[in-house]
């Protein structure tokens, strides 16, 4: 290809050419400083497209993802005036309203969901969220089978399943499903923190140890991981240089701890005996 300067166009042509070039590159920069985020780029196109859904709802989604709960919710409503099967806008008007601590209006908004798509998995994962945190611990792991029913590698849904399951003290099914949820999210130092609290309440001391270990390797700034497997290698495990390490990490890393006295004693008590 020959370099630009080689071109050579009449005089009228090459002033439109210019001008064209101007002008697009102008439209260039707008247009990349329109999508500079989502949230500058969605009320673009909201303005472009007043009467369609689908913007009004990417809107609430990018000032939902900005913590904006309020905006969020008028701009679902809006899609939901403009669509009103639209499933995924009530899903996500549920989401914002339980984010606010609205909990009666979020499982309407999951249930209305459903209404419409029956087959709605994040629906039911949703409302499983929202009962396992009032206590309805029942009802929370009936939602999250439903859920995974329909999408049987739903990490999240597995997740809350098997903390519902521990919740009701069914460690065993608890333990159970934590393993199966590290086949689709094998990373999750929150999978393996809550694996070796399972296996601490099981009593099986050694299992507990290693899924703690591998909960720091993922996470190394997990406080409560830290003092779990303290007091497992101080009680359990009677390894007192390693309890001491992590009793010492817990301190540095939360100074203001709630159970500070209590850890800096034992951490003296220690530190004479070695």
């Amino acid at each position: 290809m020959k370099p630009v300067q080689s071109i050579r166009l009449p005089r009228i042509e090459f002033i439109l050419f210019l001008s064209l070039l101007v002008a697009y590159g102008l439209a260039t920069f707008e247009r990349n400083f329109v999508w500079k985020n989502g949230l500058t780029l969605w009320s673009d196109v909201v303005k472009k497209s007043l009467e369609k859904a689908k913007p009004h709802y990417n809107l609430g989604r990018s000032y939902k993802d900005n913590r904006d709960y309020d905006r969020a919710i008028a701009e679902y409503k809006t899609a939901i005036s403009l669509s009103p099967n639209f499933v995924d806008a009530h899903n996500s008007l549920g989401v914002a309203y339980y984010n606010k601590g609205l909990h009666v209006k979020a499982i309407q908004k999951y249930k209305d969901a459903l209404k419409i798509n029956k087959n709605c998995f994040r629906a039911y994962y949703n409302l499983g969220i929202i009962y396992l945190r009032q206590g309805l611990i029942d009802k929370a792991i009936s939602e999250n089978r439903k859920a995974l029913k329909l999408r049987p590698s739903y990490a999240e849904a597995r997740f809350n399943l098997a903390t519902a399951f521990g919740r009701k003290g069914l460690t065993g099914q608890a333990i159970a499903e934590y393993q199966k949820t590290l086949e689709f999210s094998p990373d999750n130092a929150d999978i393996y923190y809550n694996l070796g609290i399972a296996f601490r309440e099981k009593k099986i001391y050694g299992q507990a140890v290693r899924m703690l270990e591998k909960a720091l390797q993922l996470k190394p700034k997990d406080v409560e991981a830290h003092l779990e497997l303290a007091n497992l290698y101080l009680h359990k495990m009677k390894d007192h240089k390693k309890a001491l390490f992590h009793y010492r990490r817990v301190l540095t890393m939360n100074p203001a701890h709630q159970d500070n006295q209590k850890i800096r004693k034992t951490i003296t008590m220690l530190a004479i005996s070695q």
